[in-house]
């Protein structure tokens, strides 16, 4: 087999060695795309008087299937292209699903979980260049080791190393597979009101990514069957206007266990309409830090909440105590967020994890 660095110099590519590889800076991270102050509204119908309220436990959960979307990526080599010094990027972004089934055990579901190799090339290369190079790296390339050729703009940004545009791309990537991955689920009615899909992170796509997704109307009604679980989030965002204003970690701060705040929507006029809000999954005297055991949750306005006032409270508190439901078994001593982890999202990722070529071996692909 040869190495793609042999393949790339075969085609009078320039290849220069760099000093760095990875550009991760963990396995795991949160890729969601934060909004900024001002944008952020309340969206709860009736308005929560006191911006939270207590959540009542009940005995059952709808969440069905639980997805993890990660990305490994890499500076893998500096070339010349036509006076230019650019970077090219390689990675793997991959998705796994997890499905409870009826007695309760939790199994991957292998029809559902994909890894991809990328290569992310600057668009100084032609996109016909790009598709013939694709295919002879491939023909030199066992069938389960090929790669996907993507092209990023390189001055896209002028303030921004060209590596961290090429890794961009790579997590672009990552979230066009996660979409693909719930469009089918629900195009194939495995997603439904009482089957319902956890997705580990953010659901704050662009808008321009879901309609890209072409979805019917009858499928864009199951996205409010899709949530979204963030373990992470940025205590210094700016929420509310005027004297009203505060940081969002003095706000979350405050919650008592089982405690949730009102509903948030940072896009409430766009199509994909969603709103987010905090509850603490955790009492305050079992974690170590005011923002530990806090989690964000994410779900999709249906067409009705859009025309009204925003995401009913029974519905906020329904899924709420659903999460809560989920606190337990936790990977206590096995992940450093684990208070603000829920079981099945941790196999799903620790699945996914086994899924991926080790640095050694992916390496090994290209040099």
């Amino acid at each position: 087999m040869k190495r793609l660095i042999s393949i790339l110099r075969e085609n009078n590519i320039e290849c220069l060695p760099n000093e760095r590889f990875t550009l991760d800076v963990e396995m795991f991270p949160e890729n969601g795309e934060e909004y900024l102050f001002p944008k952020q509204v309340l969206f709860e119908s009736p308005k929560l008087q006191g911006g939270k309220k207590w959540v009542p436990e009940i005995p059952v959960s709808m969440f069905r299937y639980f997805l993890d979307g990660s990305q490994r990526s890499y500076r893998v080599i500096d070339a010349s292209f036509k006076s230019r010094y650019l970077p090219i990027c390689a990675g793997q972004v991959g998705v796994a699903v997890l499905e409870r089934g009826d007695s309760g055990h939790i199994v991957p579901r292998r029809d559902l979980t994909r890894i991809e190799n990328i290569l992310a090339m600057p668009d100084i290369l032609e996109e016909d260049n790009a598709k013939d190079l694709e295919r002879k790296i491939n023909n030199e390339m066992p069938a389960n080791k090929h790669f996907r050729i993507v092209r990023y703009n390189y001055q896209s940004k002028e303030d921004k190393d060209p590596a961290d545009l090429g890794r961009a791309m790579i997590i672009h990537e990552m979230q066009i597979l996660e979409l693909k991955t719930i469009r089918e689920m629900i195009s194939n009615y495995v997603i439904q009101d009482e089957r319902m899909l956890v997705k580990d992170g953010s659901l704050q796509y662009r808008d321009t990514k879901i309609k890209d997704l072409n979805l019917s109307k009858d499928d864009l009604v199951q996205l409010r069957n899709v949530i979204g679980l963030a373990k992470t989030f940025k205590p210094n965002m700016t929420l509310g206007q005027g004297r009203g204003r505060q940081d969002l970690g003095n706000l979350t701060k405050g919650l008592d266990w089982k405690e949730r705040t009102t509903v948030i929507s940072p896009n409430k006029d766009e199509v994909t309409t969603h709103g987010w809000w905090y509850l603490r999954l955790r009492p305050r005297d079992k974690v170590y830090s005011p923002l530990q055991g806090i989690v964000k949750i994410e779900v999709f306005a249906s067409a009705e909440e859009k025309d009204n006032d925003g995401i009913t409270e029974a519905r906020a508190d329904t899924v709420s105590s659903y999460v809560l439901q989920e606190r337990n078994v936790t990977p206590y001593n096995a992940d450093t967020r684990w208070a603000s982890h829920i079981y099945p999202i941790y196999l799903a990722e620790t699945y996914l994890r086994s899924s991926f070529l080790s640095h050694e071996r992916f390496k090994s692909l290209i040099f």
